[in-house]
C-alpha cells in the first residue's frame, strides 16, 4: 500500500512539471428549467481555458437543451491539462398532466416539454430544432408518418409510470429563510436569518413581513432560525421562535433566546414579545433551534453545543439538550430533572424536529461522521461527544453502556455526513408511497428524503429513498399541508433562496 501511494505521488509530481494542472470548475452541480442559463467559472488557470462545450474564457454561460455534464481544460505555450472537475448541469423540463391516452399532432418549437401517459403516446408531428422534447408512455410510444425530429432538436422517447411529484416555484429571491410551516391560516409561515417573520401566500408567492426581530444577531448559522404556532392559534395568536443575539454586539457573545410573540390578524404584525429563556450559549455554529408543540402544550426547543463539548453531558448547562417547558417558559412538575427545563442530553447541533403519534424525532448534525435521527426519550443521554452514531467502537461501548445512552434510529454511516435538517412526518393520502414516513431536508447532500416508520414508530424501516437531488441546491426546512402538499426552502444565500412545492399526481 505504501508503494502504491508513492506511485500516485510520483505521477502527479510528473504531471505538474510536465503538464498543466487542471483548472478548478464552479459550480460542480446546477439545475436550471428549460431555456435558462447558468454561469461556470474556471480558477487555478494562468492561460486559456477552453471548454468542453466549444468555448473559452475564465467564465462562461451555458443554456443546454438536455442534462449534460461539462469540464474544461487549461492551455499555456503548448501543454494542455487533462479534464477539469465535471459539472452536471440537469435541465429540468415543464411535464404535462398525466393522461390515459395523449396525442400529440402539432408542431412543436421553442419549448422544452415532457409529454406524460399512463397508457400511450402517439406522435405525428415535427419537432424543430429549438425544441427539447420527451415522451413517457406507460404502455407504449407510437411515431406516426408526420413525425420527424429536426436537426438540432432533442427527442428522447421511453417506457415508464408518470411521474408522479411536480415541482412548482412559490417564492424566489428571499435571504436564507430557515423555518417554514403551514399555518392555520392556509399560509406558509416564514423566518430568515435575518430577523423577518412573514406570511407567504402558497397560491401567488406574495409575502406580507410581519416583523423584523430588531436584536437578532445574525452571524454564520445563526440569526432567527426556529419557530412554531400555538395549537389553538384562533385563541391564543402566539408565535414562539428561537434566534441569535449578542450582549456586546460580538460572535463571542452570542446567546439564544425562546421569545414569544402576539399576532395582531388586524393589523398583520407581530408584537409584544415575551421572553421565556434566554442567556443560552450562542455562537456562529451549533445553535439547534427547532421548536415544537405538543398535544398537551408543552414546547420542546433544540439547542446546540456552541462549540463547548464540555456543555452536552453536563445535565445543568442547556446547551446540547432538548430542552421541554410550559407555555410560559416554566418547567413542567414532570420533566427529569426538577425545577429544570431540561429533557434530555448528549446533542451536537439538532436541526430537526417533529412530533408524531406520541413521539418526538430529531435529526442532527455529526461531525464528520454520523449525522442522526434520533427517538427522543425522558432523561435519555444522546451521547455527544462521546458517542457518534451507534455504539459500535470499545470506548463508545463502554461510555453507553455507563451513561444510559439511546442509538439512533438512523444514521448517515461512518464515512459521510450529510448535513440533516428539516424533519416531519407525512400522514396524508394524497401520496401513498410516503404515508407514516419521516421527510427529511439535507444541506450538504442537497436532497430530499424519505423514511418509513415501523410499525411501533420505534424504528426504521429499509433504507432512505432519495428525491430531488442536487436540484435546488442546500435545502433548509420541510412543511407539509393538510391536502398532501409538500413545501422546501432551499439555503443557498445571494439572495435567490426559493421555497418549492411539491404536488403529488396520482392516478
Amino acid at each position: 500500500m505504501k508503494t502504491l501511494s508513492f506511485f500516485f505521488v510520483f505521477a502527479f509530481s510528473i504531471f505538474n512539471v510536465f503538464g498543466q494542472t487542471p483548472p478548478t470548475v464552479t459550480p460542480t452541480s446546477a439545475f436550471i428549467d428549460y431555456g435558462s442559463n447558468v454561469t461556470l467559472t474556471a480558477a487555478g488557470c494562468a492561460g486559456t481555458v477552453n471548454w468542453s462545450t466549444g468555448q473559452t474564457g475564465t467564465s462562461i454561460s451555458v443554456s443546454p437543451k438536455q442534462s449534460a455534464r461539462v469540464t474544461a481544460t487549461c492551455t499555456v505555450g503548448m501543454q494542455t491539462s487533462g479534464a477539469s472537475n465535471s459539472v452536471l448541469i440537469q435541465v429540468g423540463l415543464t411535464t404535462s398532466p398525466c393522461n390515459s391516452n395523449v396525442s400529440v399532432t402539432s408542431s412543436l418549437s421553442n419549448i422544452g416539454y415532457r409529454y406524460e401517459s399512463s397508457n400511450y403516446i402517439l406522435g405525428s408531428a415535427a419537432i424543430e430544432a429549438s425544441a427539447s422534447i420527451q415522451f413517457k408512455a406507460q404502455s407504449y410510444v407510437q411515431l406516426n408518418p408526420g413525425f420527424e425530429a429536426k436537426s438540432g432538436s432533442v427527442f428522447k422517447a421511453f417506457m415508464g409510470e408518470c411521474t408522479e411529484l411536480q415541482t412548482r416555484e412559490v417564492l424566489t429571491g428571499r435571504q436564507l429563510p430557515w423555518e417554514i410551516l403551514w399555518g392555520p391560516d392556509d399560509f406558509i409561515w416564514m423566518t430568515e436569518k435575518d430577523g423577518k417573520i412573514s406570511r407567504v401566500n402558497p397560491q401567488t408567492g406574495a409575502v406580507q413581513t410581519l416583523i423584523t426581530i430588531s436584536d437578532v444577531y445574525s452571524n454564520g448559522e445563526g440569526g432567527l432560525l426556529g419557530m412554531v404556532l400555538h395549537p389553538d392559534f384562533t385563541n391564543n395568536p402566539y408565535v414562539y421562535v428561537s434566534y441569535n443575539y449578542s450582549i456586546d454586539n460580538t460572535i463571542s457573545g452570542m446567546r439564544v433566546k425562546v421569545v414569544r410573540f402576539t399576532y395582531n390578524s388586524g393589523s398583520n404584525t407581530l408584537g409584544s414579545p415575551f421572553i421565556l429563556v434566554q442567556n443560552i450559549l450562542g455562537n456562529s455554529t451549533h445553535d439547534g433551534s427547532r421548536l415544537v408543540i405538543t398535544p398537551e402544550l408543552k414546547l420542546f426547543v433544540t439547542t446546540g453545543d456552541a462549540q463547548n463539548f464540555s456543555a452536552p453531558q453536563d445535565s445543568t448547562n442547556l446547551n446540547g439538550k432538548i430542552l421541554r417547558m410550559n407555555l410560559d417558559g416554566t418547567a413542567p412538575a414532570d420533566n427529569p430533572y426538577p425545577g429544570s427545563i431540561i429533557w434530555s442530553i448528549g446533542h451536537r447541533n439538532p436541526q430537526g424536529l417533529v412530533y408524531a403519534n406520541g413521539k418526538l424525532y430529531c435529526s442532527s448534525h455529526g461531525a464528520n461522521i454520523e449525522d442522526e435521527i434520533n427517538l427522543i426519550q425522558k432523561k435519555r443521554n444522546y451521547g455527544w461527544p462521546n458517542v457518534e452514531g451507534p455504539c459500535d467502537t470499545p470506548s463508545e461501548i463502554t461510555f453507553c453502556g455507563a451513561n444510559n445512552v439511546v442509538e439512533p434510529i438512523f444514521s448517515s454511516g461512518n464515512s459521510a455526513t450529510w448535513a440533516f435538517c428539516g424533519l416531519d412526518y407525512y400522514n396524508n393520502d394524497a401520496y401513498p408511497r410516503w404515508k407514516d414516513h419521516l421527510l427529511m431536508v439535507s444541506l450538504k447532500n442537497q436532497t430530499l428524503y424519505s423514511l418509513k416508520l415501523s410499525t411501533d414508530g420505534n424504528t426504521i424501516d429499509g433504507s432512505p429513498v432519495l428525491y430531488f437531488v442536487n436540484q435546488f441546491g442546500r435545502l433548509r426546512d420541510i412543511a407539509i399541508a393538510p391536502n398532501g402538499k409538500v413545501y422546501l426552502c432551499t439555503s443557498n444565500g445571494g439572495n435567490g433562496d426559493k421555497i418549492i412545492e411539491i404536488t403529488p399526481i396520482v392516478e
